[in-house]
């Protein structure tokens, strides 16, 4: 051991690179150890770039050319092994940083000539793992900021359909995660992200706040709020403001509401219109109608 460590650090040496972490692992499938290692280019500005050191080959692992913050722009050392999308194969993953707040991850796996970059991803409000769609697999989320709205993510949500990551869908979250929330609805596309917010929250009646009480719904809150007794989640993106007479405005969105049914965890994805009015108190929720784009159940939701 002590003569491989001797040599792959001859090689990496003769190579310029002084790493800031060395993993000893099978990269590449053949039951055989690799090292696996991050380091700090020399160049100006200095980037975070990766290797791995196979033997006498030595393959690079590195951002896509003119990627300005290459894997990162900062000295860390968060890199994982395993197998992230159920393909059978392990990914190597590295997580970056650039500037104040901007995450970055980079998904590599072996091909058989050399380690190719599967997906790589960035945001300014995060960037995770989750299975939120209940099959086992992770999705990546990719979280930005909303401008105009402190406090505010999109989150696009991307899945592996086998050979590339692609974008499924998105959906508004709460970058802080303190509480109370403050629900928005001085334009009408807020007023309508704040109720699903609300609603994901478990806030109903900042959610019932929302809706024009002149309108809807006649019978009361109590009744109201029983129609959401088994739902364990509600998501809401693409929102959009798609027309506007005088008070009143069209806003359109895609909902996924997550439900219990007979001790099943079923989702639903719907695309919906909201007809929303203004009122003294702000843009209010009058109507909505809905069209079903899909049901499954979520045999392994948490």
């Amino acid at each position: 051991m002590a003569a491989t460590i001797a040599a792959g650090g001859a090689q990496l040496a003769a190579a310029g690179i002084e790493p800031l972490c060395l993993r000893r692992q099978d990269t590449d499938g053949d039951e055989q150890l690799e090292w696996l290692g991050l380091y700090m280019t020399a160049a100006e500005p200095s980037r975070l770039a990766g290797f791995v050191l196979d033997g006498d080959a030595y393959y690079g692992l590195d951002a896509l050319e003119g990627q300005e913050y290459g894997l990162g722009e900062y000295a860390v050392c968060e890199i994982e092994q395993r197998d992230v999308n159920s393909d059978g194969a392990e990914e190597i993953l590295i997580w970056g940083h650039a500037e104040m707040a901007t995450d970055l991850l980079h998904l590599f796996r072996w091909d058989g000539d050399s380690y190719s970059l599967l997906g790589f991803f960035d945001g300014d409000a995060g960037i995770r793992l989750e299975d939120g769609d209940g099959d086992l697999t992770d999705e990546v989320v990719q979280g930005r900021r909303v401008e105009g709205w402190d406090g505010l993510a999109w989150e696009v949500i991307y899945c592996w359909d086998g050979s590339n990551y692609g974008w499924t869908w998105d959906r508004f979250a709460w970058f802080y995660l303190g509480r109370p929330h403050s629900y928005r609805s001085d334009r009408p596309d807020y007023a309508v992200i704040s109720f699903y917010l609300a609603l994901k929250d478990r806030d109903l009646p900042g959610a019932y706040g929302l809706l024009d009480q002149a309108s809807y719904p006649s019978s009361g809150y109590a009744s109201w709020a029983g129609e959401y007794g088994t739902t364990l989640a509600v998501d809401a993106g693409s929102v959009l403001e798609i027309g506007r007479s005088g008070d009143s405005a069209q806003v359109v969105a895609q909902v996924r509401q997550v439900t219990s049914v007979d001790g099943l965890v079923v989702a639903v994805l719907c695309d919906v219109e909201w007809t929303v009015l203004r009122t003294a108190e702000g843009w209010r929720l009058a109507s909505m109608v809905a069209d079903q784009l899909g049901e499954w159940e979520l045999e392994y939701y948490q």
